[in-house]
């Protein structure tokens, strides 16, 4: 299961999260991985709060359930996410960046998770959070000429703060 795997179910399946969710548990079940209707839980449960803010720390997500998120619907209105200490990886920022439900995101916190410098130069191509105006990507692999390099794209013109050490 990747991120294309998770994209192409959720386009077979027209976006129905009941169908989409059955498959994924079903596939997950057999890893021993938890369910991914239990991470729609806890992502609703969070969002039911405020709309506009969702803190996801130290939860363990890992790259497939980022693609989960990046498409998960309810998020349309976030306009901060913060995954510090968690499992995303490379794959899972790029599922992140291309996310055609996270556009209003003002607000990104990545700190601690196994970022590297692949992961910031597929993120500094995208255009979809042409809003963004904060992003925290301290305690992964990456040196502090990134904070220029992103800003330098010109991707984000909103973009003011950037931090990388």
């Amino acid at each position: 299961m990747n991120q294309d795997f998770i994209l192409d179910l959720f386009y077979s399946l027209n976006g129905n999260l009941d169908q989409i969710n059955a498959v994924i548990d079903a596939k997950l079940n057999r890893y021993g991985s938890r369910k991914i209707t239990t991470f729609e839980l806890f992502i609703k449960s969070r969002i039911s709060r405020n709309k506009k803010v969702l803190r996801m720390t130290n939860m363990e997500i890992n790259p497939n359930e980022a693609a989960y998120l990046s498409l998960y619907p309810e998020l349309s209105d976030l306009e901060v996410l913060d995954l510090r200490k968690n499992f995303l990886g490379d794959s899972g920022f790029q599922a992140i960046a291309r996310s055609p439900v996270l556009n209003n995101i003002k607000e990104l916190d990545l700190r601690n998770n196994q970022i590297t410098r692949v992961g910031v130069e597929l993120f500094a191509k995208e255009t979809t959070m042409t809003g963004l105006e904060k992003i925290d990507l301290r305690s992964n692999k990456l040196g502090k000429r990134w904070e220029d390099k992103l800003k330098e794209t010109g991707r984000f013109p909103h973009l003011r703060e950037v931090k990388t050490l």
